[in-house]
């Protein structure tokens, strides 16, 4: 008995000598021996912190077995655990992180501090707190030379142009996901993403030669680290709502429509009997949802990454809602045969299953389109599907019920996708390496549409019941070999890369339509045969090859001096065989200055100057276009007994000369960091031209071309530019905080357009040579005439009447060439419809578990077009009014807005500046709040508990009235007039993020 109370009072003095707090004394010193300051020192999993002095002198409460963190800006972070030191010593490593961060190229990765191209890193950490449901590029508005617009229906893709517009197809840039070129739309799951490159120039681009004219995102996803098995569970839910107009009720739209039928001389209209608010009606708080679990861990020799995700998003209006489930796998393993030959295999490989019911109207123009005065429901239109709509015996409008024909057309689309790559590595005296990379896209679509009996809007005809049914499918395959070296030899460091790549894609769509659909009770049949008559059905094929070879050689000298050559040769089937080969080369430089010994700035940490020269391609036109096709559409009947015989004829002229487009550009910086690693700073200028501008040429139907305009290269184009990037970052005690900056100014210039063409137009754009695309040419105006001695004031030169029929109160107009009347030919430049200045940036706090976080975009130097306002403003055919419009009446001569006239144009043709405002705005994209659980609370079981709120775009500074001014339009030639497109929608996102 008294020997087991001897052992259990020595175990009891034994934990409590172990759990005993004490004081320690240390000091914290550099890599030269020399103090540092400020550096904070705290007890993992406590909220014990102290710093060192002026001295590096540093005193902490700690118990034997705790871990003392280290950690200060510019420096690695260390750890030591605590056993019976008396006391610690501490030598800090300078962090290099930021300038020997390794970033992917394409076919290999670099150092940052060896870069010589323009190259911006995204970390995908920044939308830790929000949820992206597009394309991967609709994240990336925050980094410098990427314009980025987006729009908030399901199933949207935002736009991602780099470097200004440079071509007149398509600007998308190129996606490599894991080394293969691959799509990152909105089946792709975001959460899978470890790192995310932009090339922006010719010598980071050109490695993929004729697909990188428009830029390359690069996406490498998460791969398993050693150690044993992380499980990562988050969950994320947004309430989104859309931004609304200010629309008249029922009253104030009466009298100011009967206001307009006075005008023009007529009798008030017969008005229906409703008062709805039709954006009360279909707007309406969505919930985008977004869950994901992950599995990682691995050995020495074998790493695993398997990842599930489901994304359901509910939309903000009536009629649409989308679902996507994702499963990755990313696995690797490796063995080594001695000491000099390494072999790896390994596989990234994606299942996606998107589908989603798609809109069938654009509900922000129907909600100003429905008068106030129609219902939803109206039982006199029974016999036409119950819905209200104009009607020529009363309120008149041609606006679509949104209600009607969602119900009446129903849209679906789906997709069912696996992609990713196959790879196995060959690796020799670790420094020289053979890969072969095999990746797959393959793809199965499924579209239906069903369009039920029933009316929607005024005066519409009868159109029977029909079944659409479409079936496609999508093989991409991609065969690339490469061999890389890399090797130093004393001060020279030698890498270099050559390879080939053949990727072949078959893409092949069959449909059929019938009409006079089946019901079963009230339901329609979705198979073809349940459909009766009129059978009609379709079939095509894309096929395309590219072949290319490729190669690379960086060398770098003592750190200091750099080079880089590329060359990439590719042949493309969708030229004739004798333009199909083009050759893509580029040459780059860099001097790191802060590395030569004459250099001696102590608050200049690194110091680089860049520049670069290079040729990218690019190849905008479809698959078949420089072959020459027949078809089958003519018919004709001859004889006695009129049998019917089909014919063949080419409607459209081909061109069989058609070549690459060239874009040779020049880029020219300097990468900086400053104060003790606390600023970084990326300062580049660039001239990129486009040469043999794939362009779509008109020629006069008379020659039998009705099929189409054929393509020709014709134009050249040009865009320079300035961008800078910068970014603080600083921890002063617990307290640390960061704040990144970026901004870019871009001037468009077409240099010709070809065939003796100075000009052309486009609806209210006119693209010059020597000007931007796509400049706004409008008819201005001059305010109101408020009186009739106005009227007869306003005339030309020659002493003519220039508006005989305007009246007080009508719209004055500026007869810019001076003929005497008001016509198309009165147009004239008004301004840019392109940006010219975008800023973007984060900033970033945190402290004792809490972090604070703001994201904000901007642009500047514009005009946008607002559409809706010109139909709500119109009232030669009715729509609702905005509720602040002041009409000039004999009684309010100084009145802002034109006096309202029905079935009359004359204040309201499109083509004037009334409408054209300042497009200049500055968003808040995210303000997110989140709290990191201390160890104290979460255990040994959790290694992090994380829960966050995140409002979306609820601040915005700006001077345009439409519903947001960061809208999205696809077209280059208008791309700030806003249509009615679909605004970006405001929210609060919940989440939660538990890794175990």
């Amino acid at each position: 008995m008294q020997k087991s109370i001897i052992i259990l009072f020595s175990i009891l003095f034994s934990v409590c000598a172990f759990a005993q707090t004490r004081i320690i004394q240390g000091k914290v010193s550099n890599e030269a021996g020399e103090p540092l300051a400020n550096v904070t020192v705290a007890v993992k999993g406590t909220n014990t912190v102290s710093m060192t002095n002026e001295n590096g002198d540093f005193e902490i409460s700690v118990q034997n077995g705790q871990e003392l963190q280290f950690t200060s800006v510019g420096f690695a972070s260390q750890s030591v655990v605590i056993s019976n030191q008396p006391s610690l010593q501490i030598t800090m490593l300078s962090d290099d992180e930021e300038v020997d961060e390794v970033v992917v190229i394409g076919y290999q990765t670099v150092k940052k501090s060896d870069l010589t191209g323009a190259v911006s890193v995204f970390n995908p950490s920044q939308m830790k707190n929000a949820t992206v449901s597009g394309s991967v590029g609709d994240a990336l508005g925050t980094l410098p030379g990427l314009n980025v617009r987006t729009a908030g229906n399901p199933g949207s893709e935002g736009k991602v142009e780099i470097r200004g517009t440079g071509t007149f197809g398509s600007s998308n840039p190129l996606y490599v996901v894991d080394g293969i070129v691959q799509g990152a739309n909105r089946d792709f799951n975001f959460n899978d993403i470890e790192s995310i490159q932009v090339l922006k120039d010719a010598s980071a681009a050109a490695i993929y030669g004729s697909r990188a004219g428009n830029g390359v995102i690069i996406i490498t996803t998460k791969q398993g680290r050693v150690g044993k098995m992380k499980i990562d569970v988050s969950s994320r839910g947004t309430a989104q709502w859309l931004p609304r107009y200010d629309l008249a009720d029922r009253d104030l739209w009466i009298s100011l429509n009967d206001l307009a039928f006075s005008n023009a001389n007529r009798q008030p209209a017969n008005h229906f009997e409703a008062n709805t608010d039709w954006q009360e009606e279909v707007f309406k708080t969505g919930w985008l949802q977004d869950h994901n679990v992950s599995f990682s861990g691995g050995s020495d020799q074998s790493r695993y990454f398997i990842s599930g995700n489901y994304q359901g998003n509910d939309a903000t209006t009536i009629g649409s809602s989308s679902k996507r489930y994702t499963l990755r796998s990313n696995l690797s393993t490796s063995r080594e045969f001695g000491d000099h030959v390494k072999l790896s295999i390994g596989e990234n490989i994606v299942l996606s299953n998107y589908s989603i019911d798609a809109l069938n109207t654009n509900p922000i123009i129907d909600v100003y389109r429905m008068l106030p005065t129609i219902p939803v429901f109206d039982p006199n239109n029974a016999a036409k599907g119950g819905y209200g709509f104009g009607d020529g015996g009363r309120d008149v409008t041609f606006g679509t019920n949104p209600f009607a024909i969602e119900d009446f057309l129903v849209t679906e689309n789906g997709n069912l996708r696996t992609r990713g790559n196959v790879f196995t590595e060959l690796e020799f005296f670790k420094s020289l390496k053979y890969r072969l990379n095999f990746g797959f896209d393959l793809s199965n679509d499924k579209h239906l549409q069903l369009r039920k009996e029933g009316f929607w809007t005024y005066n519409q005809p009868y159109v029977p019941s029909s079944l659409n049914k479409n079936q496609a499918q999508y093989r991409g395959y991609v065969y690339d070999n490469t061999i890389e070296y890399a090797k130093i030899f004393g001060k020279h460091d030698v890498s270099a890369v050559v390879g080939t790549s053949y990727q072949t894609s078959n893409y092949e769509q069959i449909w059929g339509t019938k009409n006079d659909v089946l019901m079963t009770g009230n339901d329609y049949f979705t198979n073809l045969d349940a459909a009766l008559n009129n059978p009609k059905t379709g079939n095509y094929q894309d096929i395309e090859k590219l072949f290319s070879v490729f190669g690379r050689v960086n060398y770098t000298y003592d750190e200091k001096y750099l080079l880089s050559l590329t060359m990439r040769r590719d042949e493309s089937s969708k030229f004739n065989p004798k333009f199909r080969v083009g050759y893509f080369p580029s040459v780059a430089a860099g001097w790191r200055i802060s590395k030569e010994e004459f250099f001696n700035v102590p608050w200049i940490n690194d110091l680089k100057l860049r520049a670069n020269y290079g040729v990218l391609g690019t190849s905008n036109i479809g698959v078949w276009d420089w072959v020459s096709f027949i078809t089958v559409f003519p018919q004709v009947a001859f004889g006695t007994d009129q049998a019917v015989y089909t014919g063949m004829t080419q409607i459209q002229l081909a061109n069989e000369d058609l070549k690459w487009e060239k874009v040779a550009q020049m880029n020219a910086g300097f990468d900086a960091v400053f104060l003790d690693n606390r600023l970084n700073l990326s300062i580049d200028y660039f001239d990129k031209q486009t040469k043999d501008v794939l362009t779509p040429m008109q020629i006069l139907m008379v020659t039998g071309n009705n099929g189409g305009n054929p393509v020709v290269n014709a134009a050249s184009l040009q865009n320079r530019g300035v961008e800078l990037a910068a970014e603080w970052r600083d921890r002063v005690g617990e307290f640390g905080y960061q704040i990144g900056f970026n901004g870019s100014y871009i001037k468009n210039k077409i240099l010709e357009l070809g065939y003796d063409r100075d000009e052309f137009t486009q609806w209210n754009t006119k693209s010059k040579v020597g000007e931007s695309i796509g400049d706004w040419y409008l008819i201005k105006t001059d305010g109101l005439f408020r009186t009739d001695a106005e009227v007869q004031d306003h005339k030309n030169s020659k002493g003519e009447l220039i508006q005989p029929n305007a009246k007080p109160g009508d719209v004055k107009f500026i007869d810019f060439n001076d003929d005497g009347q008001i016509t198309e030919a009165d147009r004239q430049y008004i301004g840019r419809s392109m940006p010219r200045y975008q800023i973007g940036g984060n900033i970033g706090f945190d402290y004792k578990g809490f972090d604070l976080q703001f994201q904000f975009t901007g642009a500047f130097g514009f005009l946008s077009f607002n559409g809706p306002r010109s139909g709500y403003d119109r009232f030669d055919d009715n729509s609702n009014y905005r509720v602040d419009y002041d009409p000039w009446t004999p009684e309010n001569p100084n009145a802002k807005d034109p006096r309202p006239i029905y079935a009359d144009s004359r204040n309201v043709r499109g083509d004037q500046d009334r409408w054209l405002e300042n497009g200049n705005y500055v968003r808040i994209r995210q303000m997110a709040l989140g709290y990191n659980f201390p160890k104290s609370i979460t255990g040994d079981l959790f290694s992090q508990i994380r829960l966050y709120v995140n409002a979306q775009n609820l601040v915005t500074f700006t001077k345009y009235r439409g519903l947001d001014p960061e809208f999205l339009n696809r077209s280059i030639w208008e791309r700030s007039y806003d249509g009615g497109a679909f605004p970006n929608p405001k929210g609060f996102t919940f989440g939660a993020q538990i890794t175990f």
